[in-house]
This record gives C-alpha cells, structure tokens and sequence, in this order.
C-alpha cells in the first residue's frame, strides 16, 4: 500500500506539471496573440495598399479621361485643316484652269486687237489722234475720282473649327506612396 509521503510527493509532481501546464498555457496564449497582432498589422497595411493603389488608379483614370479630351479635340482640329486643305485644293485647280483658259484667249485677242487697231490708224488717223486725246483725259479723271474696284471672284468660307481647349485640370501627383506598415 502508498503511504501518505507517496501520495504527497506524487501531488506535488501532479502540481509541478499543473504548473508548467499553466506556464505552457499562458506562453501559449501569448504566441497567439503575438499572432494576432501580426495578422492584424498585415491587414491595415494590406487595406493601406488596396486603398492607396485604388486612389492612384483613380488618379489615372481622370489622366486618361483628360487625354482622351485633347485627343477629340486634336481630331476636330485635323479635320478643319483637312476642310480649308481641300478649300485650297478646289481653288487651286479652278484657278489653273481658268488660267490656262483665259491665257489661250488673251494671246488670241491680243493678235486681232494689233491688227484692228493697225487697220482703224490707217483709216482714220484723226480718229487714232482723238483717242490718244481722250486716253489721256481719262487717265486724269481717275487720279482724281478713282473707278470702284470689281468685287472678289472668291467669297472665303473659313471651316468651322473648335473652340480652344482648355488645360485639363490633372490631379496632384503624390510625392511619395503612403508608408506601409
């Protein structure tokens, strides 16, 4: 049979290991919640991350927002170019055409006024006289009265173009990330 020295000194053994039991126990609560702590921190820095990455991709899409802008406003700008380029283009040729033609029939006119003209002094060279008369009048009457001019033969249209844009108003860009962690 135990005697009671057995059972104290096996109840003192039991104490010790309740003891570290308990010890272990506390140690172990407090890896937990050194754990816990560490998952934690690693979520707020993950939300800061998410959330800074977030607002820096906000920023960007409002960047992207501004260019595409400029870039519509950059088409309607080529396309009144392309407009007044091909208002030149039209004149151009009708001016050459019109240049050729008048060209061949000033030559043609020219040759008959000559030999009308050569004719008419020959026939009546006191006419010829009074016309060279009556040239010089006119010629002071226009230094003094000048005849009105023959209005254009070209009424321009300037093409429609866009109003001037704006500068874009950007976000401010952060001088540094937020710190994580």
């Amino acid at each position: 049979m135990a005697s009671i020295n057995d059972v104290f000194n096996q109840l003192q053994a039991v104490n010790t290991k309740l003891d570290l039991l308990h010890a272990d126990g506390i140690a172990e609560i407090a890896a937990t919640n050194q754990v816990k702590a560490s998952v934690d921190n690693l979520d707020n820095d993950v939300t800061a991350g998410f959330a800074a990455t977030t607002n820096l991709l906000n920023i960007l899409a409002t960047i992207d927002v501004e260019v595409v802008k400029l870039l519509f406003h950059l088409t309607q700008q080529a396309d009144t170019m392309i407009c007044a380029l091909e208002h030149i283009s039209k004149n151009t040729c009708g001016i050459l055409t019109q240049t050729t033609i008048q060209t061949q029939l000033q030559e043609r006119i020219a040759d008959d006024v000559s030999t009308l003209r050569a004719i008419a002094e020959y026939a009546e060279p006191q006419a010829a006289l009074d016309h060279e008369r009556h040239i010089e009048l006119e010629k002071k009457i226009e230094r003094c009265c000048p005849p009105e001019r023959p209005r254009p033969a070209c009424d321009y249209k300037p093409c429609p173009s866009p109003r001037p844009m704006p500068m874009p108003e950007l976000p401010k860009r952060p001088d540094q990330p937020p710190p994580i962690g």
